[in-house]
């Protein structure tokens, strides 16, 4: 009985282990962005024959040998609706008109906002999935649906804004006092052909 405990725990244990080598090896396979004060993003595309519009793998990593914390957006009550504000595409199409897709899922909110942290230890990657559906193009300060997404031949870039907590409550001060990565970073250029 102990005997086949023992097996059981170690073959839980090399299977977490294998699942942890190969996410790792793959973040060392993608394409990756220039990193900016240690921090380093990518998008690939997920090819899902159920998805009706193009969905995204973003992830940020953090290539410094110093911890950092994230504020990629906004959460909604208490954590159950997330929401990274603080990514956009920029979706150039093939005649070379730039264009930037803000993350715009909610349009109104009642009730508690706080801000979407992510810690990101030394040497780690944070990894959304994000579709396009969830996107709205910015032409001439208004936004309207991302039809560039569903047709056609573009590139699309993502980029974080990286801030510090803006979406304190008074449960919730000493978000402000975190270590937030400030600045603004790009990932690889993808080429989308659909």
């Amino acid at each position: 009985m102990r005997n086949t405990r023992s097996i059981g725990i170690c073959t839980v244990f090399a299977v977490l282990l294998l699942t942890f080598v190969s996410r790792a090896q793959s973040v060392d396979n993608m394409q990756w962005g220039a990193p900016v004060e240690g921090l380093q993003m990518s998008i690939s595309r997920i090819h899902d024959d159920k998805a009706t519009v193009p969905e995204f793998e973003v992830v940020l990593r953090n290539v410094e040998d110093k911890d950092t914390t994230l504020n990629l957006g906004i959460m909604l009550a208490n954590g159950k609706a997330q929401q990274p504000s603080n990514i956009s595409f920029i979706l150039t199409d093939r005649f070379g008109k730039t264009r930037t897709a803000a993350f715009a899922s909610v349009f109104a909110v009642a009730g508690r906002v706080d801000d979407y942290v992510v810690p990101l230890r030394a040497g780690s990657a944070y990894t959304l999935r994000l579709s396009s559906k969830h996107f709205l193009l910015t032409i001439d300060n208004a936004f309207i649906a991302p039809r560039l997404l569903s047709s056609g031949e573009y590139t699309i870039t993502a980029q974080f804004v990286g801030g510090g907590a803006k979406a304190t409550n008074l449960d919730t001060p000493g978000m402000k006092l975190m270590n937030y990565w400030i600045g603004t970073v790009r990932s690889n250029v993808l080429k989308v052909d659909k």
